[in-house]
């Protein structure tokens, strides 16, 4: 399988973080960390190779109302199911500039919601990286709807404390356009079928530089840099997670 292909038909954004090198020499076990999409639309196959690879552990970044909207399908395999919440505040402003065919306010909706994010969800991010450092259920796959910005911002904090050095934590970053490309068109394609501007979307449906680039800047200006973020305020402990994670 290409390695920016999803293991998953029914799911296109699930992919394993097994592989990425560290700055030491080492690299992400594979089969053990997995980040995706929510798990609503997995078809009777894919629930299959979940139970596969003996899934143990989901972590569901998303607002109730989204899980309300879109429960998870569990694989049998699955032992703990665990809803961080990390509330989507972009949503009902998103939707606000959709009504209005604001472009420009759509482009900026994600910016705000990364630097939110940072300084709002301390704590959310804290748990996810305690629980990832001492669940004994593994493998382990964190989620939030399209698994992209929520999930995106878990795993750069993520792979920070396992020591990957920021040039590979961008190129996970990035990946998610690679992987929803045809699904992001399929979107756009459909809105604008439907008479509407589906181009003023697509800032909604990428992952962008610029998302990224806000957070990173919060976090510089605010708590001395991204390694200290993780380690001062997430409080990973990143001598558990890379015994548990990495090769030898």
């Amino acid at each position: 399988m290409h390695p920016l292909q999803s293991a998953l038909s029914s799911q296109l954004n699930f992919r394993d973080l097994g592989g990425i090198p560290t700055m030491d020499g080492r690299k992400v076990i594979p089969g053990l960390l997995f980040r995706s999409g929510d798990f609503f639309s997995l078809s009777p196959e894919d629930i299959r190779k979940l139970e596969g690879i003996r899934l143990a552990t989901i972590i569901d970044f998303r607002a109730h109302r989204e899980i309300v909207k879109r429960p998870d399908k569990l694989a049998g395999s699955v032992k703990a199911s665990i809803h961080i919440e990390i509330h989507d505040a972009a949503r009902d402003r998103a939707e606000k500039f959709l009504e209005e065919n604001n472009a420009e306010g759509l482009e900026h909706v994600l910016v705000h919601d990364y630097i939110r994010m940072v300084n709002n969800h301390q704590h959310d991010f804290r748990r996810f990286l305690n629980i990832v450092a001492n669940t004994d259920y593994l493998p382990l796959v964190f989620h939030c709807a399209a698994g992209k910005d929520r999930t995106g911002l878990a795993a750069v904090f993520l792979l920070t404390a396992l020591g990957v050095d920021l040039e590979h934590i961008w190129d996970d970053y990035m990946a998610t356009n690679v992987f929803t490309k045809s699904y992001t068109e399929k979107i756009i394609r459909k809105v604008t079928e439907s008479g509407m501007n589906g181009e003023i979307l697509r800032p909604l449906l990428e992952v962008r530089k610029e998302y990224l680039d806000a957070a990173l800047n919060e976090i510089d200006q605010k708590y001395n840099g991204l390694t200290n973020f993780v380690l001062d305020v997430l409080k990973a402990d990143c001598v558990k997670l890379q015994e548990k994670y990495l090769t030898k």
